[in-house]
């Protein structure tokens, strides 16, 4: 078997040779190659291509870039962190203008979203009033939670009182509204 970095490089060299009829010195950002060496690829008889892709290891080469790896890894975890808590607030009964002030979503996206999570009929309508003990109760929280982000303080009130984001909303956002 194949090392790896083998294999990647017969790969690399198998795509190479795939787009030789459309290639060009300008699709390279880095490694540019020259027409002429372009001309000379496009002359090779498949077998010769076969050939070529097998010798691969010997003008390939790859690297990786162990420090912005690990920061792609780090952005598609913070990603996937987001969604989830786009999701933990979807099933509190989040109405779609809360997502579009705390995660920028839009209605089609809130709407595939909910569908998804399998929500049906929460979170959608004109929200319940909230009686006024329940109302400054949220307020006392909400001030009491000031510290936090906004997505902390909406979570904080939802740990404290098992309402609704629904509720908690209509309770708070004509007085937090910019």
């Amino acid at each position: 078997m194949k090392k790896f970095e083998e294999k990647m490089c017969s790969s690399a060299a198998q795509l190479l040779v795939s787009y030789l009829g459309s290639l060009q010195s300008i699709h390279f950002e880095n490694e540019k190659l020259s027409d002429e060496l372009i001309d000379s690829l496009l002359k090779l008889n498949l077998s010769e291509q076969r050939q070529l892709i097998e010798r691969a290891r010997y003008f390939i080469t790859i690297n990786i870039d162990h420090i912005a790896l690990r920061r792609q890894l780090q952005e598609l975890e913070d990603m996937r962190e987001e969604h989830e808590l786009e999701d933990i607030y979807l099933l509190n009964g989040a109405p779609l203008a809360l997502m579009r002030r705390l995660f920028g979503l839009h209605a089609s996206e809130f709407s595939r979203r909910r569908n998804a999570l399998n929500i049906k009929g929460n979170g959608s309508g004109r929200p319940p009033l909230c009686d006024e003990e329940t109302e400054h109760l949220v307020w006392r929280i909400w001030r009491d939670k000031e510290h936090l982000s906004e997505k902390e303080r909406f979570m904080g009130i939802i740990d404290e009182t098992n309402l609704d984001l629904h509720v908690i909303w209509s309770a708070l956002r004509d007085h937090i509204d910019d």
